[in-house]
């Protein structure tokens, strides 16, 4: 429609140029054509003006800042459940878990495909930015410890010990504590159960979030959570180990 708008006003255009009036529309036509014309050449600058801010709008809001205590509260929120601390695990030792970022073959409708654990994480929520998937396992100011005055026993390990790996080779130990006060907190750890959990990775609407927990090293679970009615509740198991 605006192609065709332009070519007819082109014409007219030329032919008062050219003094060509032979045309059915007299001089003064000519003149509203010329006007009308730059009017919508305006009006289509406008437009475009405005599909831009628009675009950058949408850029802001699709970004969202997720701060260490909205994961903390989240955390609270699910565990306050019994899904996870259940049975003996009700008064287990918290430690975090690091999300990794290996690669894995998948047979997807008979085809197989090699993915990396952030994809499948990308995939289990919906989310079609992995970018922003991965820059939230990035984030070394998350604090599990963060749990304690809620009422949850946390242990932060790398303030305890850290191990340096080549591979699957344990080249280093670098111990931060006493070794008298290593081996009271192994002696804890036999008499009582632990689990390892995930930073929350989140969608960009806020409202689905996965996490992993494993279970005093013997197994483990993936978790999907969906948030309806400012409430976290359990939607499926993204996946499991057992060792």
């Amino acid at each position: 429609m605006e192609v065709a708008v332009y070519v007819v006003f082109n014409v007219h255009i030329k032919n008062y140029i050219n003094g060509n009036f032979h045309d059915p529309m007299p001089k003064l036509g000519n003149y509203y054509c010329i006007i009308f014309f730059l009017i919508l050449c305006s009006s289509c600058k406008n437009s475009e003006k405005e599909i831009l801010i628009n675009e950058v709008e949408e850029e802001v809001i699709e970004t969202p800042v997720i701060t260490n205590e909205f994961k903390i509260e989240f955390l609270n929120d699910i565990l306050k459940d019994t899904l996870i601390l259940s049975a003996k695990y009700v008064n287990a030792i918290i430690f975090e878990k690091k999300i990794t970022n290996d690669k894995r073959i998948v047979n997807a409708k008979g085809k197989v495909e090699s993915i990396s654990d952030i994809q499948l994480i990308a995939i289990t929520l919906s989310e079609k930015d992995t970018s922003f998937v991965y820059n939230q396992t990035l984030n070394k100011e998350f604090n599990i410890e963060k749990l304690k005055p809620l009422g949850y026993n946390v242990i932060d390990w790398k303030n305890i010990r850290e191990d340096i790996y080549v591979g699957d080779s344990l080249v280093e130990e670098r111990v931060f504590v006493s070794t008298d006060s290593l081996e009271n907190i192994y002696h804890y750890l036999e008499k009582n159960s632990s689990i390892s959990i995930s930073k929350p990775i989140f969608n960009k609407s806020l409202n689905k979030a996965y996490i992993e927990v494993d279970f005093s090293y013997y197994y483990g679970y993936n978790y999907l959570f969906e948030r309806t009615n400012n409430t976290w509740k359990f939607i499926d198991y993204a996946g499991q180990w057992i060792r």
